[in-house]
């Protein structure tokens, strides 16, 4: 038994060794790099860093030389131009703005002339061929490329890193025992007391960019700000990751988020944001994706429905010639209800669960999209709508490559306080539970199809709320679905500028509560931010406060007192008044 044992394992080392062997050797293309030279070298040289940096080299290198040609478009121009009126920001209950957003107005609001748009589309193409050439790895050298099996990736590096450690703190809170890696951009190395003595304590490291990504690679593609989140989840030792933005915290225990239905389905899921999809035709012209202008398959996030059950058109036909039906689709029906089209709502990627094996190429493809995203595809994809960046750039490359992905279709809840009379000040999004989303969507599938003649008959009431949310997504007791990200993305938790800034604090000088759906959270979760700095940064002496980059020139002025005692106040404050405040009545 002992002996089959051990050959066994010998057999499972050899059988590694031959497939990293190989992967190494698909990448190396010349002919001095033969299998016997592969064999001389140390196994950890082949497990480790070389191969992924020979494949960070390839990566770039392609990027590079799909680079679209010419200088973009000037957005306020094409907005100016005659016909366009530019819908802009719309919210997501919206549907008196919805000829805004046909196939017409945008249409006419973001226009490329012929030349442009065929050197786009060449350079996209381009791309994508080398995705299904050279960078068309088998799952075996993926998997070879990301080591570890699962855990949680969020972005470090400045004052995100202190974002990160309150983050990581809640996160360990709920329960989730998951792996950490925090990735930190080459500007921000530094932060040691943090990366090296306080996170591997909470089962986390750091990944430094410089020591995956060839320095070469880096400086031609000179990635900052949203350009660094997707590069840092393909740089993640994870084959499969949750992706949490430093200033989200997670009210949940997520140790069980890969065995869900709706990952195991997908490998991909998106969460909503508040805007309504503003992406003009342009873009599906590029990335080769037919839109049928004469077939509409949702409401917004609702593509269970009837098309029937809200629009007369499709529901009474009848009265209407071929003329008016498509001058309708193409006029007054917004553009992403439309067959071919990517959902509505816009994305928000403050958290998104990701099987890299699966959705290889979509991140590698959000990467080009992200590279080229400041001159070309941020604007393209958002038209400078609130919040453009990065958020879109995961959702359009999952639908360019036609692979499956699972957008949560519950708007998300916002938390914030009136600063005064209609001065709300909104401090966070509100996510909800993805699995419960899904299982309520499959529910609400099986139900429309089991009473088809109900729900196909014209609903001139209908609403996207009161005809589908509240109808066939909530919980059989009609209460909502499950919190699991609180994004505190307004008021972030750095409690330096939180004193300089002097948050939740009203203008009479008195304190504020800003969080108020305590109930919604099982926890008073304001009390725990600022409890947390708190207890971090000034209870212990300042020579044993947690050194962070971020703080280096701060921690030593006077300053940092006043800034101590603005969070106990604050403290004190939330203290005082917890009781009513769980209880609904503060």
């Amino acid at each position: 038994m002992l002996i089959r044992l051990k050959k066994r394992k010998i057999l499972q080392v050899l059988l590694s060794t031959v497939v990293l062997i190989l992967f190494v050797c698909s990448l190396h293309k010349d002919a001095s790099f033969s299998w016997l030279n592969a064999t001389k070298l140390r196994l950890p040289y082949l497990a480790g860093s070389s191969h992924r940096s020979k494949f960070y080299s390839v990566l770039v290198d392609a990027i590079v030389q799909c680079k679209p040609m010419g200088s973009p478009p000037d957005l306020a121009k094409l907005h100016d131009a005659e016909g366009c009126t530019f819908a802009g920001n719309v919210a997501a209950h919206t549907s008196e703005r919805d000829s805004e957003l046909s196939y017409e107005s945008l249409n006419k609001c973001y226009r490329l002339n012929t030349t442009v748009q065929e050197g786009l589309t060449a350079m996209h193409n381009k791309f994508t061929d080398i995705l299904s050439g050279k960078l068309n790895f088998s799952f075996a050298q993926r998997e070879a490329l990301f080591p570890e099996s699962e855990g949680i990736v969020t972005i470090g590096g400045g004052k995100y890193s202190v974002l990160a450690y309150t983050m990581i703190k809640k996160l360990r809170e709920t329960g989730t025992t998951l792996p950490i890696e925090v990735i930190i951009p080459p500007q921000d190395e530094g932060d040691d007391d943090f990366c090296k003595n306080w996170l591997p304590k909470h089962n986390g490291k750091c990944i430094y960019f410089s020591d995956i990504v060839p320095a070469k690679s880096l400086r031609d593609l000179e990635l900052t700000h949203f350009q660094l989140k997707v590069f840092g989840l393909i740089i993640s030792n994870f084959k499969r990751i949750i992706f949490i933005d430093a200033d989200n915290y997670a009210v949940k225990n997520l140790d069980l988020a890969f065995n869900t239905t709706s990952f195991e389905d997908t490998g991909l899921i998106l969460w909503p944001d508040f805007w309504r999809r503003v992406t003009p035709p342009v873009f599906y012209n590029i990335i080769g994706s037919t839109i049928n202008t004469g077939k509409r398959v949702r409401f917004v996030s609702d593509d269970v429905s009837p098309v029937s059950r809200y629009d007369p058109f499709v529901s009474d036909s009848k009265d209407y010639n071929p003329e008016e039906i498509q001058n309708h689709f193409l006029r007054h029906v917004p553009l992403h209800d439309m067959d071919g089209t990517m959902p509505d709502l816009t994305t928000e990627s403050g958290q998104m669960v990701i099987d890299k094996i699966r959705h290889f190429h979509t991140l590698l493809l959000a990467l080009y999209y992200n590279v080229y995203g400041p001159t070309w595809y941020y604007k393209m994809l958002s038209q400078g709508t609130a919040g453009e960046g990065d958020k879109e750039t995961f959702i359009a490359a999952a639908h360019a490559l036609n692979v499956p992905y699972y957008q949560v279709k519950t708007k998300f809840e916002f938390d914030g306080f009136y600063y005064k009379k209609d001065d709300f000040k909104g401090l966070a999004l509100l996510q909800h539970d993805f699995e419960q989303d899904y299982r309520h969507y499959q529910t609400a599938q099986q139900k429309v199809k089991a009473n088809i003649g109900e729900f196909s008959k014209l609903n001139p009431e209908y609403t996207l709320d009161k005809g589908f949310l509240k109808n066939l997504m909530l919980n059989d007791d009609g209460s909502d679905l499950d919190i699991m990200f609180i994004h505190a993305s307004f008021y972030k938790a750095d409690p330096w500028n939180l004193y300089h800034e002097k948050r939740f604090i009203g203008p009479d000088g008195k304190q504020l509560r800003g969080f108020k759906k305590l109930g919604r959270y099982g926890m008073d979760f304001e009390l725990f931010l600022f409890d947390d700095m708190k207890k971090s940064f000034c209870t212990t002496p300042k020579n044993q406060v947690l050194r962070f980059k971020y703080f280096e020139d701060k921690i030593t002025t006077p300053e940092w007192d006043a800034m101590c005692k603005y969070l106990a106040d604050h403290v004190d404050y939330l203290e005082r008044t917890h009781k009513d405040a769980m209880l609904g009545k503060e």
